[in-house]
């Protein structure tokens, strides 16, 4: 007898997670019956076999820059596109979101707008909310290919028409810190800088196609914020920083869900450290984030963490931070409301 669909969608992903540790997200969402909150049909998927076209109609790129308006990427136009608002002697980030993430969406809005208050920035936004939207993260999930193939063109095209590569990082939070890492896969040139906000962990598997890795740019900084449940557990970039242990965030204990909280909260972290740094030294510690939020200090250089760290750090750093970062209150009232809890 043919299983119903929500039998053989918690049979797909306890085949897919098999690989993974019993506790995690996909187990819990299995456990719970919530990962039968999914129909397949009702999803956006791209095929992923590199003839997906580009560029995309989901998949779009806004420039903001202080006290301008946005303005969307016209791939016909690029050259005149950056003749508007684009100012060449700023550093340019790139702001990909991950999964149910879009243009004015939650986290990644609070880091935009850090960027914009520094003014120090052209801000490029990636918006692939279509190609990401819950339940569908699945979908999501083998979207990140095709999306980091088409932002790979977009990229491409704007090196060509005068855009600094030398000066520009790519910031990616959960799923959109791999649309990073695979969008190496696609360039002619190599990428400077790639920020990854806690990548995530459930349904990306072991490998170096469709994940992000220490080659992929010239300098990779990994913040972990939720390490071995909605974020990578293992090493990941140049330099890693473990906060509060890496794993889970005392600030978060009394939150809804404390595992989700952690994990959103990296975005906060590279907020404060664009919008003045305060507070976030870190010292040296083991290859791996320690078991618990308690950081016993190493002898070794202190590093800054996020925006300013040294392109040629390396190695793997702990940093303790009980209060939630970014927050006016604990901030002298510099910040942002959205990070406070």
């Amino acid at each position: 007898m043919a299983l119903p669909r929500a039998s053989r969608l918690a049979l797909l992903l306890v085949t897919v997670a098999a690989g993974l540790e019993a506790r995690g997200p996909i187990q819990d969402a299995i456990d719970s019956g919530a990962a039968a909150d999914y129909n397949k049909d009702e999803c956006t998927w791209r095929r992923g076999n590199d003839r997906d076209s580009c560029p995309d109609p989901d998949v779009h790129l806004y420039l903001y820059t202080p006290g301008n308006p946005k303005r969307k990427l016209d791939p016909n136009h690029v050259a005149d596109w950056l003749r508007q608002d684009y100012e060449p002697a700023k550093e340019n980030v790139i702001l990909v979101h991950g999964y149910a993430g879009g243009e004015h969406a939650l986290p990644m809005s609070v880091l935009r707008d850090a960027y914009l208050r520094n003014g120090s920035y052209n801000v490029f936004l990636v918006d692939w909310g279509a190609l990401c939207a819950a339940p569908c993260y699945p979908a999501a999930v083998s979207n990140m290919r095709p999306v980091a193939r088409c932002l790979a063109g977009s990229l491409t095209a704007l090196r060509n028409h005068g855009l600094a590569i030398g000066r520009t990082s790519c910031v990616g939070h959960s799923l959109g810190a791999h649309v990073c890492g695979i969008m190496a896969n696609y360039l002619l040139f190599r990428m400077s800088r790639i920020v990854a906000l806690d990548p995530a962990r459930p349904l990306i598997r072991p490998g170096l196609v469709n994940r992000l890795d220490s080659g992929d740019a010239d300098f990779v900084e990994v913040i972990h914020t939720n390490a071995g449940y909605y974020g990578e557990l293992g090493k990941g970039g140049h330099v890693d920083f473990c906060v509060n242990g890496g794993k889970s965030q005392p600030f978060c204990e009394d939150s809804d869900n404390e595992q989700l909280c952690s994990h959103v909260w990296a975005v906060c972290f590279m907020a404060q450290s664009v919008d003045g740094g305060r507070g976030l030294v870190a010292e040296p510690c083991s290859r791996r984030c320690p078991s618990g939020p308690r950081v016993a200090p190493r002898s070794g250089e202190l590093l800054l963490m996020g925006q300013h760290t040294p392109a040629g750090s390396r190695g793997s750093f702990c940093l303790a931070h009980r209060q939630p970062p970014y927050c006016p209150e604990f901030n002298e009232g510099r910040g942002d409301d959205r990070c406070c809890l």
